[in-house]
């Protein structure tokens, strides 16, 4: 035979003290959250600066040119497949 087994609890609704108290920890996290969102904490502010001028890159690749230009071609290095065991 197995041994008796105790009595489950009654279920106990939560009391509105402790629902209001959830509540208003619900409210204070999701104001944290949304302030700390809107307004960062402190921080070193740094100026803006106007963007810096645009400066030339490489040259476009003219019709048959393959390196040393924008779009031209780059050499990859591949590993060679295992040897068959």
């Amino acid at each position: 035979m197995s041994p008796p087994r105790p009595a489950p609890e009654e279920y106990r609704p939560v009391t509105w003290r402790r629902r209001l108290l959830i509540v208003a920890l619900a409210v204070a996290m999701a104001v944290t959250v949304l302030a700390t969102l809107l307004f960062p904490p402190g921080g070193v502010q740094r100026k803006r600066t106007a963007p810096a001028e645009i400066t030339p890159g490489p040259p476009a690749c003219a019709p048959g040119q393959s390196s040393a230009c924008v779009g031209g071609k780059a050499d990859v290095i591949v590993v060679p497949p295992a040897a068959p065991r």
